[in-house]
């Protein structure tokens, strides 16, 4: 048998919206993070 959920599309969409949040916040903090080690060199 198999066993088929429905999954509503517009459910996750907030949880979405806040890791690709997270992921661009954590971005700039890396790409700061990378150009200031640069600039000590």
């Amino acid at each position: 048998m198999e066993s088929y959920t429905y999954l509503n599309i517009f459910e996750t969409k907030g949880l979405e919206y806040l890791l690709l949040m997270c992921f661009l916040v954590l971005f700039v903090f890396l790409i700061r993070y990378l150009s200031t080690d640069k600039e000590k060199k």
